[in-house]
């Protein structure tokens, strides 16, 4: 890893700043999130647009510099919209997924010009007028099993999101009866068979010249949502196969491709810091980011996080290792970082734990639980500090 992309200098940057309060902190590392946008988009045609999930990353400033450094976001939510629109997000750039949108949501977002509106299935079409100015997609749910974990899996026969891909004549019909111009899928979080998820994109691009068969450029947009797990940027080699499958697919077609990646362009973009408040013996810290920052990975597979301990005075410790758990500060008996983690033996209460590949799904997902603060947020740009958030109190 470059030096420009590795965490020591934002490690000794950020300590000399943190006081008595900052008993963990959140941080951006904006080399490396710039790094994977590009590589992103160096996987793919030109023209496909990259709408990057909001709710992976939902902080204003984050979603501002996505938007800064050309790239769409796709919100889950009309919050999330609201969050897209003040960061400067142009509405031809934002995606709108929400599976339970209201009357009064939709009477909002139609007059939004370009702003892609994916429906959820074929009765919430007819909450929709007959003439709208965004574009109007419908979700399909291609019914492929991609190796997505289960709890993320939304392709499955049960699932609660799109409408059956077997359900190709009601699809049709209601494409060609309302003012759909778009389909879109997505298949799950962390897909692992791409080979998989080929039959899915096929099946998607099949269905959109079938509608076209009918009336002639009724579908110009497929939006095949993201779903890749993270990768280091030393393999790089899940996206560019993923790119290149894309490529082939549609190759020869017109229509405009969109995706919604997440994970994928966060997780490595991002790490932590924690107090170590407590040594016990013979094997246990206590830190102060557990499930309330890590909630998908108390509740489901833990993630590998890198970790490393540094002294108060910016020094990393580099001695044998020994394992250790790594407890949380939650009221519940789940709150554990990981269980024999290496760490070194060494280290003290007071020095700080860092946590690497925390940028996804950990600020947008804090917990309310036992009602602890926000810790504070900054970003680092290769050469300085800069904070973005302070540290927020849990409102009621």
């Amino acid at each position: 890893m470059s030096a420009a992309n590795d965490i020591v200098g934002a490690v000794k940057a950020i300590i000399p700043l943190l006081n008595e309060e900052d008993t963990s902190v959140m941080l951006v590392h904006l080399p490396r999130l710039k790094e994977r946008l590009k590589h992103l988009s160096n996987c793919f045609s030109k023209d496909v647009q990259h709408s990057i999930a909001v709710k992976t990353n939902p902080h204003p400033e984050v979603l501002a510099q996505l938007v800064k450094w050309g790239y769409g976001l796709e919100a889950a939510s009309l919050e999330e919209v609201r969050l897209a629109q003040d960061a400067g997000c142009p509405g031809s750039k934002i995606i709108f997924d929400s599976p339970v949108k209201t009357r009064a949501e939709i009477a909002l977002v139609c007059q939004e010009p370009k702003m892609l509106v994916n429906v959820n299935s074929i009765e919430e079409l007819a909450r929709f007028p007959q003439e709208v100015l965004c574009t109007l997609g419908i979700r399909v749910n291609p019914q492929v099993h991609t190796g997505a974990p289960e709890m993320f899996d939304v392709s499955k026969n049960e699932s609660k999101f799109g409408v059956a891909v077997t359900e190709r004549t009601q699809i049709i019909e209601a494409a060609l009866s309302y003012p759909v111009s778009a389909l879109h899928i997505h298949s799950g979080s962390q897909m692992k068979d791409l080979e998989v998820q080929r039959i899915a994109l096929e099946s998607l691009r099949d269905l959109a010249h079938e509608i076209n068969t009918r009336l002639p450029g009724k579908i110009s947009v497929l939006d095949i949502g993201g779903g890749l797990p993270s990768e280091s940027m030393k393999d790089q080699t899940k996206m560019k196969a993923y790119g290149s499958l894309v490529t082939e697919v549609f190759k020869g077609c017109s229509f405009k491709l969109v995706t919604e990646f997440g994970q994928w362009v966060h997780a490595e973009a991002g790490f932590a810091l924690s107090r170590i408040e407590y040594k016990l013996a013979p094997n246990r810290l206590f830190i102060h980011l557990g499930a309330d920052f890590f909630m998908r990975d108390a509740y489901t597979t833990p993630r590998s996080f890198p970790l490393s301990v540094w002294n108060r005075s910016g020094k990393e410790y580099r001695g044998e290792k020994a394992a250790f758990d790594l407890a949380g500060p939650l009221c519940f008996a789940g709150d554990y970082l990981a269980h024999g983690a290496l760490i070194d033996p060494s280290v003290q209460e007071g020095d700080y734990l860092v946590v690497d590949h925390t940028g996804a799904n950990t600020y947008g997902l804090w917990s309310r639980h036992c009602s602890r603060s926000v810790p504070s947020l900054w970003a680092w740009d290769g050469e300085k500090m800069k904070k973005w958030s302070h540290r927020q109190t849990i409102n009621y």
